[in-house]
């Protein structure tokens, strides 16, 4: 019922705000929880991922999250400054399918949603959730240290429940990771982004 619920809230909103005001209510959304979540320090790369792994992190609030520690992201001199990171499903794909299965489709705002999003700020999303995926993990990134480093997050690749995928060749390019490795990563996952200490000078950086 709340599923529903949310994708008619979806549908209204849309017919009120237009999709760019969906847009900015979802980023709206991201930064609210975001400020909520509070500050977390780790003293090093171990730490942390062991803190992913064990959901122990506000990244978990989405739902189970692998540290791609096979990965690794170097700066110019072969310090490892960041990791890839992955869900198998995401959080809203559930969802999603029982929209479809009471509904029988999902909302056309959905679709105009994404569209938007994909046109005037990243072109990244499968659906309208990506826009508050991503602003989320932005603002999260910001109040989590390692090693007394900030982190930056960079979305780099999504998978949709009809198999449409996306990748961001943009920010693939920041963190120098090869695009073909986030094409045989969607195999398994619907979302890999790169968490990475802010400012640092990453090797190969296009």
């Amino acid at each position: 019922m709340i599923d529903v619920a949310l994708a008619s809230l979806i549908e209204d909103m849309i017919e009120k705000a237009g999709a760019d005001g969906v847009v900015e209510f979802w980023q709206r959304v991201g930064d609210n929880l975001a400020s909520r979540m509070g500050k977390e320090a780790y003293l090093g790369w171990t730490s942390f991922n062991v803190a992913v792994r064990e959901a122990r992190t506000a990244f978990s609030i989405e739902g189970d999250v692998t540290p791609l520690t096979d990965m690794a992201i170097t700066d110019v001199d072969g310090d490892v400054v960041g990791y890839l990171y992955a869900m198998r499903q995401c959080c809203y794909v559930p969802t999603i399918f029982r929209t479809r299965f009471a509904v029988g489709r999902m909302s056309p705002a959905d679709q105009a949603v994404t569209d938007e999003y994909n046109e005037n700020v990243h072109n990244i999303a499968v659906c309208n959730f990506c826009v508050f995926h991503e602003r989320f993990r932005e603002e999260i990134a910001k109040n989590i240290s390692v090693a007394g480093n900030s982190l930056a997050c960079f979305l780099l690749a999504t998978r949709g429940w009809s198999g449409e995928t996306k990748i961001s060749s943009k920010n693939v390019a920041q963190v120098n990771i090869n695009e073909d490795h986030m094409r045989a990563l969607l195999r398994n996952y619907e979302c890999v982004y790169a968490l990475v200490m802010r400012g640092a000078r990453i090797k190969g950086e296009r």
